[in-house]
């Protein structure tokens, strides 16, 4: 791990920002340039990555492989049509379009988020609303159509539980902007309200704001939006939800992804490319001073893993520390002791055994027509944020994974659910990323963790589920999301959590 201070009271310059869906495939090349370029680097230290497997008890479907692995021999068998479970079973599933990256959830209800074109020519366009309250029969409850949930939400659809808002940005084919949907869910999540449409319509008025990613303040007051061109960032003042306002724009390096954001606002965690995080002083932001800045604190860069997705800020007996979440390159998630911000100390790495240096010939064979992304984590999620139990994460074809972290420094697997792999279901999961087309493309082992590898092209061959999104404690349940499988709840058992 390298860590470099950054002089105090550095602002972040604040330009006005145009930042267009038509530059995506530019933004897609800058991205995987900076990806490639950190493999140059320095290393990643001495700490441990291993992850004790979990102990599955009666129920339960164990994976045949490593821990995390859908073997290809499952995948040619058709094993992995049955998916795998370990003290984590399924309640309920609403699969329809499918789903794009990103959901969101709230009470008995999920959100689906969208991705380019199938938000518009899908049956039903828009994020569509699952409503769960009756676990044995989910239902559409409908669809939200609105400039921002028809424009690709991609990773910006996030509900604030406590204020029960849900927002969206438009965010075109990769990085984008310029629209964004509030809906009042806390009222019948099942019948979203749309808060700042245009004299009562669907219609919301457009901003200079940038799209890719988003982030809710732990206060509900501000709604953090980045983009992955240009390193750019705004911040949406969401006092009145009826009237979002954009109240910083400005931008922080090349390349930004997920933000984190500290208990007070006044820090906020941004998730760097090619692999990193970047510490920011957000007061300005938080206070609402006139032409507020961002001032630099500490940057933190890794070479093993690519895409750092979000961080986030947690406290352990009283101690500030950091979660931060690796989108490729099997980097996984790592814990950070922060008491010292500017210079944060790693505590732990966690990764399955399939993400190990050693594996990659494995990885390259199993995941040769699957798409761009692998057995990689991608959104995590704690149970609460002091003193937290447990993590649950998102981990693409590894399934959704569930750690013990009461001992930061001995983490430990207490259950996972890879659910089942919808091969030949293709034609139906128009809104699902995973089955869409141009994922198929992708620079295969260099993006799972190895050096090098050649540029695939074609079809994904769908012989594994994406999932990817944020997963939702709630009490012994997981509300989760996957791309093809759409909706998902589930139920942990044999005792695996709560954890105690």
């Amino acid at each position: 791990m390298e860590n470099r201070d950054l002089r105090r009271g550095a602002a972040v310059p604040t330009p006005g920002l145009r930042v267009a869906g038509a530059i995506a495939a530019t933004a897609l090349a800058v991205s995987l340039s900076a990806a490639l370029a950190g493999q140059a680097a320095a290393g990643g230290g001495g700490v441990s990555t291993r992850v004790a497997r979990a102990d599955c008890g009666p129920g339960s479907s164990p994976e045949t492989g490593l821990q995390g692995q859908v073997p290809l021999k499952d995948r040619k068998s058709g094993r992995s049509k049955r998916g795998y479970s370990c003290n984590l079973e399924l309640v309920s599933r609403y699969q329809g379009q499918g789903q794009a990256t990103v959901g969101a959830s709230y009470g008995h209800c999920q959100y689906l988020g969208t991705i380019l074109p199938g938000a518009v020519t899908s049956k039903r366009p828009g994020v569509n609303v699952i409503d769960m309250a009756n676990p044995r029969k989910p239902r559409l409850a409908g669809s939200l159509v609105s400039p921002a949930t028809v424009g690709g939400t991609w990773e910006t659809l996030k509900v604030h539980q406590g204020r029960g808002l849900l927002a969206a940005v438009s965010v075109g084919a990769l990085s984008g902007g310029f629209f964004v949907s509030v809906y009042d869910v806390k009222t019948d999540c099942a019948k979203p309200r749309l808060l700042n449409g245009i004299k009562g319509t669907k219609l919301t008025m457009p901003g200079a704001f940038p799209g890719h990613e988003a982030s809710w303040s732990p206060d509900g007051r501000t709604y953090w939006t980045t983009g992955t061109v240009g390193g750019t960032i705004a911040a949406l003042d969401m006092t009145n939800p009826r009237k979002p306002k954009v109240i910083y724009n400005g931008i922080t390096g090349l390349v930004n992804h997920g933000v984190g954001v500290s208990d007070d606002g006044s820090r906020i965690y941004v998730a760097d490319m090619p692999a990193g995080v970047i510490t920011f002083d957000a007061r300005d932001v938080q206070r609402r001073v006139p032409r507020p800045q961002l001032r630099q604190i500490a940057k933190t860069t890794w070479t093993d893993g690519l895409a750092t997705q979000h961080a986030i800020p947690f406290t352990d007996r009283g101690r500030p520390h950091l979660v931060v979440v690796d989108e490729l390159g099997s980097g996984g998630a790592r814990i950070f002791d922060i008491s010292r911000e500017r210079r944060p100390e790693l505590v732990r790495k966690l990764k399955l055994e399939i993400n190990r240096p050693e594996h990659l010939k494995l990885r390259g064979a199993d995941l040769a027509r699957n798409g761009i992304f692998g057995y990689d984590s991608h959104y995590c999620t704690l149970d609460r944020t002091a003193d937290p139990t447990a993590m649950a994460c998102g981990w693409a074809q590894s399934g959704i994974r569930v750690f013990d972290i009461r001992d930061l420094r001995k983490p430990r697997e207490i259950a996972y659910f890879n659910p089942p792999a919808q091969v030949g279901q293709r034609h139906r999961l128009t809104n699902s990323a995973h089955a869409f087309v141009p994922f198929g493309a992708y620079f295969s082992d260099v993006l799972q963790g190895g050096g090098e590898g050649g540029l695939h092209t074609g079809e994904t061959d769908m012989t594994a589920d994406w999932c990817m999104s944020p997963p939702r404690f709630d009490g012994g349940r997981l509300w989760v999301s996957c791309d093809d499988n759409g909706a998902l709840l589930l139920r942990f058992t044999n005792g695996a959590y709560p954890l105690r």
